[in-house]
């Protein structure tokens, strides 16, 4: 059975979705990589006058968010069914399905590396979360090897992506790649992620001066 979000969840946005066709609401934090991956992806897939997009920031404990998903994080997506659907990575797919053949080749081994590079960019973003929380602990509380293995996982997967950089072009795997990229440059400006990696750096300048990605700037 699909989680179903609470009526009283249309309230807690200023104004009563009972009476009337709800549409689909996406809750997200402006700062999250997430959320900016798939609200890139809507735009992309030409759905933005479709989906409504509501601020939720996780560590305010919004009651619409935790109502909606009881882990408390972003994004979340309620459908105009009543059902809720997160995390990202679910409602990139239902956003996908929405338009038949988006980004789709027909070739089903590009597919499959599209989805690998897609995962290998979500890993980047789960370790770029990972340190800028580690880094709000008390400086005695943080663990110098946890934030070495992080670091190291993100300048290993950035190698790979400079190696493949060819293929990214505008399915889900450039797209969460570009989330995580602006994640890296949002918070972690010391990793100096480009020096290393020219090929990465021109496709992400590039890639970054979309209508999508302009509209979806943290700020």
């Amino acid at each position: 059975m699909a989680y179903r979000w609470p009526e009283r969840c249309a309230t807690l946005f200023g104004k009563s979705l009972a009476m009337e066709k709800r549409m689909p609401t996406l809750l997200y934090s402006p700062t999250s990589p997430y959320a900016r991956k798939v609200r890139v992806l809507i735009r992309e897939c030409g759905l933005a006058k479709q989906i409504d997009e509501q601020t939720a920031l996780p560590l305010d404990d919004p009651e619409a968010l935790l109502a909606a998903n009881p882990l408390g994080k972003v994004p979340a997506l309620l459908l105009d069914d009543g059902s809720v659907l997160y995390d990202s990575r679910v409602i990139c797919a239902w956003v996908a399905a929405q338009v038949a053949g988006h980004g789709d080749s027909g070739d089903a081994a590009h597919y499959w590396q599209a989805q690998r590079r897609a995962a290998l960019a979500e890993g980047v973003i789960d370790a770029s979360v990972a340190l800028v929380m580690e880094g709000r602990r008390p400086s005695a509380q943080q663990s110098d090897y946890w934030i070495g293995r992080w670091r190291n996982a993100i300048a290993r997967s950035l190698d790979v992506l400079d190696g493949e950089v060819d293929a990214l072009h505008d399915q889900i795997d450039a797209i969460t790649s570009a989330a995580a990229l602006g994640h890296l440059d949002l918070r972690h400006g010391d990793l100096n992620w480009r020096d290393r990696r020219p090929a990465l750096a021109v496709w992400f300048d590039a890639f970054s001066q979309r209508p999508s990605m302009q509209a979806t700037v943290p700020g």
